[in-house]
């Protein structure tokens, strides 16, 4: 695969800027236009009063009987089109009316400064931005390097890795005249009351009709396949629908036993293909493609799939059921105060849950969000969910997301709707933690994929099917088992004198 930075990127000014010569411009107005990358995809229309809209990325109706977005918009006055955007699933950007507002948990990002003269600028890429804003000058970066699976993996919004650049969250609107930043609701109303059954069938819908979206723009769809929850809710969905997909795994020496058996069993009962996509390559050079597109956003780790080139061979769509953890309680967060209390005090919390320093930037990033989220409240919209959305969506997916734009596979979030999200949090406590959603859901649409057990431990499997799963990589998976006990064994000593 042959690619070059900010593929699929944009960037909007007072003048045209173009990192290559294939790339477009286009006026917004009278003082803005927008400079971007051909390969990503831009839709123009205009609403019921002759006001221009622009959609940057893609965008799925999930609401069965309205319109595609761009349908919608056209029959909607001006100042209700901002409300349609509540039921689109996908990653997208929309631009209308002098505004800038983004998708359901900022998947496809925005970053925005100013430059020497004072000018508004606005990109996708942080990268991209910094080399107009600090044309004549060395950047101020954050020195904190990002860590796979340790301490907190990203750059916290609305802070970025370069002073003078910030990052817009999913809840603000960004003027692009003025710059100024405005409040609006992540997500419609939660609502407690709400029947469970009846919010299953909704959530079953609304996923069935996105699929059926995603259908027409292409017949190559793609779903990464695990032993999990998320991902076998999918390819349930898939099936019901009657919707052709390509199920795929991809190994790793990290993986699960379960991983390695379940995925060609759970897509055989669905009488879908298999594919496990293996392979030893690696390409160290990528790593500087990937900081000059990123900005340094995204850590080694999460970039290891693009170095070893696993997807350079899918076209298409690809999608899977990432986003549940917005109901299930992320990570440790439900072990803190349903309030907050002390911005520096929550802050520390969330970094010590992290195991992060109290004193870092991640945590300096932590404190202006929550100073926002106090200010702007949403109603039965709890913190801790909120963090979900807009640090770890926001903060982290959505760099990922932006590194897997060089690969020619296009990533679609299905799971990222507001409304989607509101019926999932307008389920009670008890019946949300965890994955009960999911398997209910399972339940309803192929109970069949419910005889094989989800995420089950290596120890389930016989020694057989343990060496066959991991004959590439036994001697690591040997290794790696070793490890573990002789450290639990060590931490289990007490020490005499």
């Amino acid at each position: 695969m042959k690619t070059r930075p900010h593929r699929r990127q944009f960037i909007i000014g007072n003048k045209s800027f173009f990192p290559y010569d294939n790339w477009v411009y286009r006026q917004l107005g009278s003082s803005l236009g927008i400079s971007y990358c051909p390969d990503l995809r831009i839709d123009w229309t205009q609403d019921l009063e002759g006001i221009d809209w622009l959609l940057l990325g893609l965008a799925i109706e999930t609401i069965g009987g309205k319109r595609s977005p761009l349908s919608e918009i056209s029959r909607t006055a001006t100042r209700e089109v901002s409300e349609l955007c509540y039921s689109w699933a996908g990653r997208w950007v929309l631009i209308g009316n002098g505004k800038l507002y983004l998708d359901a948990s900022g998947l496809l990002g925005c970053f925005y400064g100013k430059d020497a003269e004072g000018q508004i600028w606005v990109s996708s890429s942080a990268g991209l931005l910094a080399r107009v804003l600090f044309q004549n000058q060395a950047p101020i970066i954050d020195s904190r390097k990002l860590s796979y699976e340790i301490g907190i993996s990203w750059y916290t919004p609305p802070s970025s890795r370069f002073e003078g650049i910030s990052r817009l969250l999913p809840s603000q609107v960004l003027d692009l005249k003025s710059g100024e930043i405005k409040p609006k609701s992540l997500m419609p109303e939660i609502c407690f009351e709400r029947d469970y059954e009846e919010i299953i069938r909704q959530i079953q819908q609304i996923l069935l009709t996105t699929l059926r979206g995603l259908a027409k723009i292409t017949p190559d769809l793609w779903l990464g396949l695990t032993a999990g929850y998320d991902s076998r809710l999918m390819l349930a969905l898939t099936h019901m629908a009657g919707i052709p997909v390509q199920t795929f795994t991809r190994v790793t020496a990290r993986m699960s036993v379960a991983d390695r058996i379940l995925p060609p069993k759970l897509a055989q009962e669905c009488n879908i293909n298999h594919l496990f996509i293996d392979t030893q390559k690696r390409y160290p050079e990528r790593r500087k493609l990937i900081g000059e597109h990123t900005g340094y956003h995204v850590s080694d780790g999460d970039a290891e799939p693009f170095i070893q080139g696993s997807r350079d061979d899918l076209k298409g769509i690809s999608f899977g059921g990432h986003g549940f953890a917005v109901a299930s309680g992320f990570g440790k967060l439900y072990t803190l105060p349903e309030s907050i209390t002390s911005i520096e005090e929550s802050a520390r919390q969330i970094a010590k849950i992290f195991q992060e320093r109290a004193d870092c930037s991640a945590t300096s990033g932590i404190e202006n969000w929550l100073g926002w989220i106090m200010e702007y409240p949403q109603n039965n919209l709890n913190w801790r969910d909120r963090f979900f959305i807009e640090q770890r969506q926001a903060g982290w997916l959505s760099s990922k997301e932006q590194l897997y734009d060089l690969n020619d596979l296009t990533r679609f979030p299905i799971l990222n709707s507001a409304y989607l999200s509101s019926l999932l949090l307008s389920v009670r406590k008890d019946k949300r933690l965890g994955s009960k959603i999911q398997e209910d859901l399972i339940k309803i649409t192929n109970p069949q994929l419910t005889k094989y057990p989800f995420n089950p431990d290596d120890s389930d499997f016989d020694f057989l099917e343990i060496v066959i799963a991991k004959a590439r990589y036994l001697p690591q998976y040997v290794f790696l088992k070793l490890s573990k006990k002789i450290l639990r064994s060590w931490k289990g000593l007490t020490i005499k004198y």
